[in-house]
């Protein structure tokens, strides 16, 4: 039986459309309302942090990951909100190592708009 691939809103960056984190989020709860998404952070200092994301099935076995960093004042939500922001990058980064969104790009938007930003 053919499935239909899940129809993501996307964000046209520089001619590439990518999924966001949030639409990524929202149809791995729909889809995967028994899996776990958990966020640990690894490393924290005063320059910035490093959380890894993973998720698992009900069974507990891990069947992605995902890693960010972010840098404390590297942009304008960074000076307040380094770890929220750094956790959102590590959701996208597991969801995107499970298969979600991931038809344009592994990247999500949030990362590359991000990415442009401290260029």
């Amino acid at each position: 039986m053919n499935q239909v691939a899940p129809k993501f809103k996307t964000v046209n960056i520089k001619g590439t459309d990518y999924v966001t984190v949030s639409e990524r989020l929202k149809y791995f709860r729909s889809k995967y309302s028994n899996f776990s998404l958990t966020s640990e952070i690894t490393h924290l200092n005063e320059n910035g942090v490093v959380v890894k994301a993973s998720i698992k099935n009900t069974d507990g076995f891990e069947l992605a990951t995902g890693i960010a960093h972010e840098t404390k004042g590297s942009s304008f939500i960074n000076k307040t909100s380094f770890i929220e922001n750094c956790e959102t990058s590590a959701w996208g980064r597991a969801l995107s190592n499970l298969g979600v969104g991931i038809d344009a790009s592994v990247a999500s938007a949030d990362e590359v708009a991000n990415s442009i930003k401290n260029q």
